[in-house]
C-alpha cells in the first residue's frame, strides 16, 4: 500500500471519529434508576437539563386497573411477557415543560396520566397504538400518576423491553427527530448504494462482485425498513409485527450470505472454505425462521444472533491476520477498506445486541452510517483498481510478447530431439517417425497457441503434454514412471494455453533428471464443483520454497504464478521439500471462459 493509500485511510478514520462525536453530541441520557417503590421525585434531579429514564421498581399487578390493593413491585424494563398487567409510578416534576417518549417496542402498552388516556402527538394515525409517539405533559400538573397498562398482543411478546424517557420537551422532540432521521437516512443510503452497484453490474456483467454487492445492500435496506417499525407501518399499515420481524430476520441472514460472496470475489483469501461452510447454516436458518411460530422466536433470535456474532468475530480476525501476512507484498486497498468496514459493523452489532447503553440507538446509527460510507467507497476504489490492473496487463503483454514466444521452444531441446530422431533413423525408423510426429505436434501447438488470446480446451493442452512426455521418455530411455488421473468429463473445459505444460516440464528438468533411483511424475485434473483442480507432483530432488531463487525452466513456476494472478478466481499453491519432491496445485474456474487479454504473456 502506498503512502497515498495510508493517508487516505487515516483521513477516513479521522472523519469517521469526528462525525461520530458530532452526531452524538448532546445526546446524553441519564441511566440512573429514578423510580423507587412506585415513586419518582424528580424535583432535585437533572430532568430540567437532561433526558432521564423512568427505570426502577414500579407498582405492579398482573391484571388491568381495578380496586385491588397494589402491594407488589416489579423492575422496569421487565422483559417477561404478561398478557395483561398494570405498572404505576407517582411522578413529581420541577416547574417546566416536559414530555414523555414511548419506545417503539411498546406498541401493546397504553399510557394513562391520573387515570386518563394520554393523547399522542407524534403519530400519523392516532388510532393505531403501534406507532412510537411523544406525549406532552401538562406544565400546570407537576404531580401525576403515570400508568402503563399492558394489553394482550397476539403478534408479539408483551414484555417491557425498553424504558420510557422523560425530559425537557424540546430535548425529547429533538432526540426523537434525530433518531428518526438517522433511521430514514440509513435506509435511504442502503437503497442508493444498491442502485449504484446494480447500475455498475449492468456494465460489468462478467464481474459478479457488483451483483452480489447490489443484492447485499438491497437485502440490508429491506431488513432495516421492516425493522424500523415507525417507518414500515407508516408505509404499510396492514403489516403485522410478526411478518415484519420475520422479513427483517430472513433478509439479515441472506444479506450476510451475499456479503460473504461479495468478499470472496473482492480478494482471494486462504480461508475461503471456512466462509463457504459458514453460509450453509445461514440458508437453513432462514428457512427455519420463515416457518417457525412467532412465539418461539425469542430464544431462536438470541441463538441466531450469537451465531452471527461468532462468525463475524472469526471472519474479522481472519481478515486482519491475512492483511498482516500481506504486509511484505503490500496491502490491497480494497480489502483493507472492507476489513475496516467489517470491524465497525461488528462493533455496532455488539453494541446493539449485547451492550445496553443510554445512547445505544444513536451510537448504533452512527456506526451504521460509517459502515455504509466505507462500503460505498469500495465501488470507486475497486473500479479504479480494476482499470489499473488491466492497464498493467496490457503493458506487461506488450513488453514480454517476444520473450514469451521465444522461450517456448528451447534450442537445446530441439537439438537433443533431432539428434535422437537421426540416431533412430538408423536403428528404428518406426520409432524415429513416432518421435518426429510428437515433435511436430509439440511445435505446431506452440506456433498456433503461443500468441493467441483465446483459451483452448483441456483436451488440446493434454495432447501437447502427452507429446512432450513421449519426447522426454525417448530422450531419457523411459526413465520416468508417469501417473495420470484425468477426469474425462473436463476435456471440453476451456483453459489458458501453456499453463499446465510448464509445470510438467519444470518437474522433469529440475526435479527428476537430477534424481537417482525411481522417478515418478503425477498429473491429475479433477472436478471440484465450480473449479477444476490441476496437480503436478514429482518425487525429485525438491527445493526449499523459502529461498528467494526458485528453480525455473524458462516459463516455469514464477511465470505460471504471475499468469494465475491475472486470472479471476484462480489460485496457485506450491509445496516442496529438498530431497522429497515438489507438488504444485492450481485451481481454475470451470464455468467462466477465461479470456483475460494477454493472460498468457509472461515476463
Amino acid at each position: 500500500m502506498t503512502r497515498k493509500h495510508i493517508a487516505l485511510m487515516l483521513v477516513i478514520i479521522v472523519v469517521a471519529i469526528t462525525s461520530g462525536l458530532v452526531l452524538t453530541r448532546g445526546q446524553t441520557i441519564d441511566s440512573t434508576a429514578v423510580v423507587t417503590r412506585g415513586s419518582a421525585d424528580l424535583t432535585d434531579s437533572g430532568v430540567t437539563q437532561n433526558i432521564l429514564r423512568l427505570d426502577g421498581t414500579w407498582r405492579f399487578q398482573s391484571s388491568l386497573l381495578d380496586r385491588v390493593e397494589r402491594e407488589s413491585y416489579r423492575s422496569v424494563p421487565h422483559i417477561t411477557p404478561h398478557a395483561t398487567a398494570t405498572y404505576e409510578a407517582d411522578v413529581v416534576l420541577p416547574p417546566g415543560q416536559y414530555a414523555l417518549r414511548v419506545p417503539r417496542n411498546h406498541p401493546h402498552v397504553r399510557l394513562f396520566i391520573d387515570g386518563e388516556p394520554v393523547r399522542p402527538i407524534y403519530s400519523s394515525q392516532t388510532q393505531d397504538a403501534r406507532h412510537a409517539y411523544l406525549v406532552w405533559l401538562d406544565p400546570n400538573a407537576p404531580d401525576f400518576r403515570l400508568t402503563m397498562q399492558v394489553t394482550e398482543a397476539s403478534d408479539r411478546p408483551t414484555g417491557l423491553e425498553d424504558s420510557i424517557l422523560i425530559g425537557p420537551a424540546g430535548s425529547v422532540m429533538a432526540m426523537q427527530n434525530k433518531i428518526f432521521s438517522y433511521d430514514f437516512v440509513i435506509i435511504l443510503i442502503a437503497f442508493l448504494i444498491f442502485l449504484f452497484y446494480a447500475i455498475v453490474s449492468v456494465f460489468h456483467r462478467n464481474e459478479s462482485l457488483y451483483l452480489y454487492g447490489a443484492a447485499f445492500f438491497f437485502l440490508v435496506g429491506v431488513s432495516l425498513l421492516t425493522r424500523d417499525q415507525m417507518i414500515v407501518f407508516e408505509l404499510l399499515p396492514a403489516m403485522t409485527y410478526a411478518i415484519a420481524h420475520k422479513v427483517s430476520l430472513i433478509t439479515v441472514l441472506l444479506s450476510i450470505c451475499m456479503l460473504i460472496e461479495f468478499a470472496l470475489r473482492l480478494e482471494r483469501v486462504p480461508f475461503e472454505r471456512f466462509l463457504r461452510f459458514a453460509t450453509y447454516p445461514l440458508y437453513a436458518l432462514s428457512a427455519i425462521a420463515a416457518i417457525l411460530p412467532y412465539e418461539a422466536h425469542s430464544w431462536f433470535d438470541y441463538a441466531l444472533w450469537m451465531y452471527i456474532l461468532f462468525i463475524s468475530f472469526f471472519w474479522t480476525g481472519l481478515n486482519v491476520n491475512w492483511l498482516f501476512e500481506r504486509k511484505a507484498t503490500g496491502y490491497p486497498l480494497e480489502f483493507l477498506i472492507f476489513t475496516l468496514a467489517l470491524m465497525i459493523g461488528y462493533v455496532g452489532q455488539v453494541i446493539n445486541i449485547l451492550i445496553p447503553h443510554p445512547n445505544q440507538d444513536v451510537y448504533t446509527s452512527v456506526l451504521s452510517l460509517i459502515y455504509f460510507i466505507l462500503m460505498f467507497m469500495l465501488l470507486p476504489v475497486h473500479l479504479s483498481t480494476d482499470k489499473r490492473q488491466k492497464q498493467e496487463i496490457e503493458t506487461f503483454a506488450n513488453q514480454s510478447e517476444i520473450s514469451f514466444f521465444n522461450a517456448q521452444i528451447k534450442p537445446h531441446f530441439l537439438y537433443n530431439t533431432f539428434g535422437n530422431v537421426i540416431a533412430l533413423c538408423y536403428t528404428s525408423p518406426h520409432e524415429a517417425a513416432r518421435l518426429l510426429s510428437h515433435l511436430s505436434t509439440y511445435v505446431r501447438f506452440i506456433f498456433e497457441n503461443g500468441r493467441t488470446e483465446a483459451n483452448i480446451t483441456l483436451a488440446k493442452e493434454l495432447e501437447m503434454i502427452d507429446s512432450y512426455l513421449s519426447i522426454e521418455q525417448t530422450r531419457f530411455n523411459d526413465a520416468f514412471t508417469i501417473i495420470k488421473d484425468i477426469d474425462e468429463s473436463l476435456l471440453d473445459v476451456s483453459v489458458p494455453p501453456l499453463l499446465i505444460q510448464p509445470l510438467v516440464e519444470n518437474a522433469i528438468r529440475h526435479g527428476l533428471t537430477k534424481k537417482d533411483g525411481t522417478k515418478r511424475l503425477m498429473l491429475s485434473v479433477q472436478d471440484i464443483g465450480s473449479s477444476i483442480e490441476v496437480r503436478v507432483a514429482d518425487n525429485g530432488i525438491g527445493f526449499d520454497p523459502k529461498r528467494k531463487s526458485i528453480p525455473t525452466s524458462g516459463i516455469g513456476i514464477p511465470n505460471v504464478r504471475n499468469r494465475i494472478a491475472y486470472l479471476k478466481d484462480a489460485t496457485f499453491n506450491l509445496q516442496s521439500e529438498a530431497g522429497v519432491g515438489t507438488h504444485v496445485r492450481i485451481r481454475l474456474p470451470k464455468q467462466e471462459r477465461m479470456n483475460d487479454p494477454h493472460a498468457y504473456d509472461l515476463d
